[in-house]
């Protein structure tokens, strides 16, 4: 139960050597490699919400110049008016972005590819922490995007109050025999996702028992019908609706949680069926804001 606390102490440990804000330039390494600043940001554009919450975690939120402003996920709440709007999570807007003349660009997942075209405008750090190696990456990169800031104490009191409340969570769980299944909504299909997937927080970190270790790692998981999931019959259901996510249709909820077959699982029948906050996981996550409100949401769940 200690290992994640006392590797989080360690990790934290090694990169306070560099707390200094004025020692410049430094470099840290994102998602890809080296990223080299040669002062602290002070115009910045976030390409996501994530990025954007460990900044306001941070407490340099106000350095942010550019973001997207399409289904601003409800724990993110209004982005200040005066931040320009970059265009959509998938498909910024670059023009808007280079006439910002942002000093750094934050990108993850959804807009790494773009990385090196957005370089030609500014330099880029694109926070995307690995899905199997989830917790490692996740604070690595979390503190290294911190230490371009010069808050890494900042960033070391956050990742380890997180790590007190993962410990609480996973001591729960090693004690159970209860196995889990994580589902996904998208108009009227159901995707199932494992221990490697986009919601490895559940099972790597949390260390929820994953009712099938054959359900595939891919992104947007495993195709899963009403069926699939009595055959499995998982103790404990997960669930986020993607549709009601990105301001579409939200009775796929409803419909869910009625089907008779469900019902008829282990975990319906105990009413172990969870709806998580669907923009919080499916628009954010690798950030310290987002990360916490997951785990937080997790641990609500379980008393």
């Amino acid at each position: 139960m200690k290992k994640i606390f006392v590797a989080v102490v360690v990790l934290l440990m090694a990169v306070t050597a560099m707390q200094s804000v004025s020692a410049a330039p430094v470099t840290v390494q994102d998602s890809r490699g080296d990223v080299t600043l040669s002062a602290v940001p002070r115009k910045v554009v976030v390409l996501g919400y994530a990025e954007y919450d460990t900044l306001r975690a941070l407490g340099v939120a106000s350095t942010v110049v550019g973001a997207p402003k399409t289904n601003i996920p409800a724990y993110i709440g209004k982005i200040p008016a005066e931040v320009t709007d970059i265009g959509s999570l998938k498909e910024p807007n670059l023009e808007a972005i280079a006439e910002l003349a942002p000093d750094l660009i934050i990108a993850n997942s959804r807009t790494a590819e773009l990385a090196s075209e957005l370089e030609k405008i500014a330099p880029v750090f694109v926070l995307t922490p690995d899905t199997k190696h989830y917790w490692q990456t996740f604070t690595a990169q979390n503190t290294a995007l911190a230490t371009l800031f010069g808050k890494e104490k900042e960033a070391q009191t956050y990742i380890t109050e997180l790590a007190q409340l993962i410990n609480t969570i996973k001591a729960k769980n090693e004690v159970s025999t209860e196995k889990t299944l994580m589902l996904m909504l998208n108009e009227g299909n159901i995707s199932a996702f494992s221990t490697n997937s986009r919601f490895a927080l559940l099972y790597q970190i949390l260390g929820f028992k994953s009712v099938d270790e054959k359900i595939e790692d891919s992104r947007h998981g495993q195709e899963m019908s009403y069926e699939g999931i009595l055959r499995v019959n998982p103790d404990r259901i997960f669930y986020i609706d993607r549709t009601a996510a990105i301001g579409g249709d939200s009775t796929g909820s409803d419909t869910f949680e009625k089907n008779e077959l469900l019902l008829q699982s282990s975990a319906g029948k105990n009413g172990k069926v969870t709806a998580l906050t669907s923009d919080l996981w499916y628009l954010a996550g690798s950030g310290l804001e987002s990360f916490r409100l997951q785990v937080e949401e997790i641990a609500n769940s379980m008393k």
